[in-house]
């Protein structure tokens, strides 16, 4: 939860007003917690510090969209989840085309990385489809939709407590399938498994 007397609500309309004492307010609560996903992810202090900028300058664009939005953390938690990835995914078609620079470490973010990073997100898809279905609308409500655990209580009709049963049984499954079936892709797809879950 963002500290201070503001609560969520407010936070989001001084965003959606333009107030840049609250952005800049969002920017140092977050920035660390950020970083630390970006760094694990693309092992790169200057790449992490790149893609916490996009992050925020994402925030700031897209805060339009906050107007529909409920639960700030949920949803800034995604924004910052899907702008990670997509930093990792676009780095490799970079490099893909081209020599890596002297910041990039030589066995990572290469064409041969991009195909296991591909095979490990085809994995998880494969993970989250052998769940159950109230396991399967909870994951996807959370993780791609952004909804908080009351929100995703009340859209099912069930309680806050069975969402978040729900949730940690459908992260175990998750994992446990990523174990037996990942084989050479395991540090990929264990990175992947790990920022699903970072946020909350």
């Amino acid at each position: 939860m963002y500290p201070g007397k503001h609560n969520e609500k407010e936070i989001i309309q001084r965003l959606l007003e333009g107030d840049e004492q609250t952005y800049r307010q969002v920017y140092d609560q977050y920035w660390n917690r950020v970083y630390g996903v970006a760094l694990s992810f693309l092992k790169s202090t200057q790449l992490a510090q790149d893609a916490v900028q996009l992050v925020f300058v994402r925030l700031w664009e897209k805060r339009s969209k906050l107007k529909d939005v409920s639960h700030f953390d949920a949803w800034f938690a995604a924004l910052a989840r899907n702008t990670i990835i997509n930093a990792l995914e676009n780095r490799a078609f970079q490099l893909a085309a081209g020599p890596a620079d002297e910041l990039t470490p030589p066995d990572l973010l290469t064409p041969g990385y991009l195909l296991e990073y591909k095979s490990a997100v085809a994995l998880i898809d494969e993970a989250v489809a052998t769940l159950p279905p109230q396991q399967t609308a909870v994951f996807q409500l959370s993780r791609e939709q952004g909804l908080s655990y009351a929100e995703i209580a009340q859209q099912l009709n069930i309680a806050p407590a069975t969402v978040k049963s729900h949730m940690v049984r459908a992260l175990n499954a998750i994992r446990e399938y990523v174990r037996l079936h990942s084989g050479d892709i395991f540090l990929t797809t264990w990175l992947l498994t790990s920022i699903l879950e970072y946020f909350f």
